[in-house]
């Protein structure tokens, strides 16, 4: 990433899915709110909408989400050109296509096999969905039902996947996209990149699972968001098994309440990244009639690691620097403490700079390698108790290996 600017700011995004909108009581209480609950939360500078937005039944009629996604947009004082990212659901391909069960069929039975003319014949079927991505975002730099890539502000790389080609509303399991474009797309090595998909990781075909992790283990994807469970989730996607390497796939919540539902679990997530840390927070919010928006234990202070996997490939040293460099104000207080103690060996300081670098996985990586010598690291150490730590570790002989196992954690 780029910090020559000296500017970082906190980036807050809100993340909702399946518009299934029923215009009734449940639905415009619901929307009041979570546009005060969004003014309440701080600055929001993005909107993620992870597919669906609206039913089979309501055929080509997309009215309801583009009236709603544009008062939210306007409301919250974004440009509906560069803040909006949307990927399409199952309940998006509604445009009629002639025989489209039996190309359904054959993808289904050879999904690494994806024939081009069967990707553009059910890719056809979101025609209608297409065209209203590009009258609620005008000047659509690609086509919205395929795998492409937008930038918000030079700062994240999303990659928009269109999970839903052969969805018929009956299986919920073995999903598919174009996976051959989707490895094919430009990833960013200097900002962090997001999957956004409707179907969850692992609703998707078993085959197309390995290679979305093959993908992220050859780039650094950061995340992997999307909806259509209607319930929320936190879940992991190992793809590196010998380092415990992984990435959260986030299923949001339905946001669209209706008094007969109940199944689903209605809500957002706001998303917070400061950019001098490495560390991105989510928060969840439930909605209920006769209650409101109220935290949601299972999303809130789930965390994403931002930056720890940018330019990776042997640039560990110019990776600290930088994080060191944004957190400079943060990180004074520190050094300070370490000067006065006389702590002036590089190894000491190398390893503050690598523990302040570590995601909470690595972390329990390391625990788990040094259990049996008693010397665990706790997440979030005070100065002093990382000081301490570092001492301890280098009277019992360990503070050189260590700090060669954690730059391995980063290799």
């Amino acid at each position: 990433m780029d910090y020559s600017c000296g500017v970082y700011n906190m980036i807050r995004w809100l993340h909702i899915s399946d518009l299934h909108i029923k215009n009734k009581a449940d639905w415009n209480n619901f929307k009041t709110e979570l546009i005060s609950r969004c003014k309440k939360s701080g600055k929001i500078d993005l909107v993620i909408v992870t597919g669906d937005f609206h039913d089979f039944i309501d055929r080509t009629d997309f009215s309801l989400a583009k009236e709603f996604l544009r008062q939210l947009i306007d409301t919250l004082g974004l440009d509906i050109r560069k803040d909006l990212f949307v990927v399409p659901g199952n309940h998006d391909g509604v445009t009629v296509v002639d025989e489209k069960k039996v190309y359904v069929e054959a993808a289904k039975r050879n999904p690494m096999e994806l024939e081009q003319t069967w990707i553009e014949k059910l890719q056809s079927a979101f025609v209608d969905y297409e065209a209203f991505v590009k009258d609620l975002i005008p000047d659509y730099p690609a086509n919205p039902s395929q795998i492409h890539h937008r930038i918000w502000n030079n700062k994240i790389n999303f990659i928009h996947c269109n999970t839903a080609l052969v969805a018929d509303g009956k299986q919920k399991k073995k999903q598919l996209m174009d996976i051959h474009k989707m490895a094919m797309e430009k990833y960013r090595t200097d900002i962090p990149n997001i999957i956004l998909a409707h179907n969850c990781f692992y609703d998707l075909h078993v085959e197309q699972q390995k290679r979305i992790q093959d993908i992220v283990r050859n780039h650094p994807v950061c995340a992997y968001f999307c909806g259509d469970r209607h319930v929320e989730k936190v879940e992991q996607i190992v793809y590196e098994c010998n380092q415990n390497r992984q990435i959260p796939c986030v299923v949001g919540y339905k946001s669209s309440p209706e008094a007969i539902d109940d199944y689903s679990v209605f809500g957002m997530i706001i998303g917070e990244w400061e950019e001098s840390e490495r560390i991105a927070s989510l928060k969840g919010w439930t909605w209920k009639s006769g209650k409101g928006f109220e935290i949601d234990a299972t999303i809130t202070e789930q965390e994403i690691d931002m930056t720890g996997r940018l330019n990776d490939t042997g640039a560990i040293d110019d990776l600290v620097e930088n994080m060191t460099k944004v957190k400079k104000e943060n990180f004074k207080n520190l050094i300070d403490e370490v000067d006065q103690r006389k702590i002036d060996d590089n190894t000491k300081r190398y390893f503050i700079k690598l523990y302040y670098n570590m995601t909470p996985a690595q972390i329990e990586v390391f625990n788990r390698e040094y259990d049996s010598t008693k010397m665990r690291l706790k997440k979030k150490m005070s100065s002093k108790e990382v000081i301490d730590y570092v001492i301890r570790s280098e009277e019992k002989g360990l503070l050189k290996e260590m700090v060669h196992y954690i730059r391995e954690l980063f290799e």
